[in-house]
């Protein structure tokens, strides 16, 4: 009996696939034994923070704190959860795309399922760790303990309980016809596309208060006046709490709750030696950017972040919560030292509202004036 040609190569075809199959469950298999007994906590201290940027201690704590807040059933093709926040780790701390990250260490996690689990851990540190570990100094001895902390540190400039700026964190440029945040919105100065992030910090390099809600677009000043922060201290002052600054750059309007330099001050008088004392102090801001993006390499601007507005800002918020959990660790590395934010530079020109004479800016001059003459008598 003669064999038909084409039933010999539908069988060839047909065990070909049953043979593809096997393979690929089997590769399933292995990847899903792999990411249930990987355990990067067996790494040394030294490999583990370069890789993670927290020691053991804060990431156990880190994943304790998250799991407290995931209400799903656990299957066995499911990554562990202390493998989705390694993984986000490593990508907030490595800025690499999304393969290399899954890539790594033999977790086996697809792209797709590297961004699933970026996009939920980043929420989860941002929704409920944020207010725990980001909080601007409202009572009395919070506010004292700020102001303490740059005293101590050798700072000259008097009561001061923060120093503020923005920075730019690159993200791909959104469409163009956008109907509500189109890409010409988030072109910065600088000719990329980016949220301008506001940030505050204290002598101790520790994140006060963060802002990721703008487009590049928006000029830092009206970042400022739009924000809760500054609603709270004009409220605060006009209730009579007085003696309490936060120092910004000429892009700042000067206010009586915020410090800004003198412009055009002579050499060798009083003003020059506030501006002097300013810029020393504020320089905090700087250092606190540059340590930020250098510890998690995400927000560099070589790293852009190829996600929505709302995505990157909760990057961004994580981002924000870990670094403020290595500084309470004490985690110190080679990335702190002499690291200044030089990325996109300050907005140091003369704002417009700085020549407007109404009664904010009017005080604002006058307790800067008496800002000077005090450091005189000094």
């Amino acid at each position: 009996m003669a064999v038909n040609p084409e039933f010999i190569y539908f069988q060839m075809n047909f065990f070909e696939e049953i043979r593809n199959i096997l393979n690929r469950h089997h590769l399933r298999l292995q990847f899903r034994s792999i990411r249930d007994t990987s355990n990067p906590f067996e790494l040394p201290n030294e490999k583990f923070i370069k890789l993670f940027r927290l020691n053991k201690t804060a990431t156990l704590e880190l994943i304790q704190d998250l799991e407290m807040f995931v209400n799903e059933p656990t299957r066995k093709d499911k990554v562990p959860f202390h493998l989705q926040v390694f993984a986000s780790l490593l990508f907030y701390s490595q800025g690499g795309y999304q393969t290399t990250v899954g890539e790594d260490y033999n977790l086996g996690i697809s792209q797709p399922m590297i961004s699933r689990i970026l996009n939920k851990i980043s929420n989860l540190i941002s929704v409920h760790l944020l207010p725990r570990y980001i909080k601007f100094p409202t009572t009395a001895n919070e506010v004292i303990n700020v102001k303490e902390g740059f005293l101590n540190k050798g700072f000259l400039f008097p009561n001061v309980i923060g120093t503020i700026d923005c920075t730019h964190i690159a993200i791909v440029s959104p469409k163009i016809d956008h109907p509500v945040t189109p890409a010409v919105a988030y072109l910065n100065r600088k000719g990329f596309h980016s949220i301008n992030v506001q940030a505050i910090f204290d002598s101790n390099l520790m994140i006060l208060n963060v802002n990721a809600r703008y487009p590049g677009a928006v000029h830092d000043a009206a970042i400022w006046e739009a924000s809760s922060i500054h609603r709270y201290c004009r409220r605060r002052y006009q209730e009579g709490i007085r003696n309490n600054y936060l120092l910004g750059d000429s892009g700042y309007p000067i206010q009586p709750w915020l410090m800004t330099p003198i412009l055009d001050a002579p050499p060798n008088t009083p003003q020059a030696v506030y501006n002097d004392r300013h810029i020393r102090t504020r320089n905090v801001v700087e250092r606190g950017f540059g340590v930020w993006k250098a510890r998690f390499r995400c927000l560099r601007k070589d790293r852009v972040l190829h996600y929505s507005h709302a995505t990157a800002g909760r990057i961004i918020y994580a981002c924000a919560v870990l670094h403020n959990i290595c500084r309470k660790y004490n985690i110190q590395n080679e990335l702190d030292a002499n690291m200044n934010d030089d990325e996109d530079g300050n907005d140091n020109y003369i704002n417009a509202n700085d020549n407007v004479n109404d009664d904010i800016l009017t005080e604002g001059r006058f307790i800067r004036g008496q800002i000077v003459n005090q450091m005189v008598l000094n």
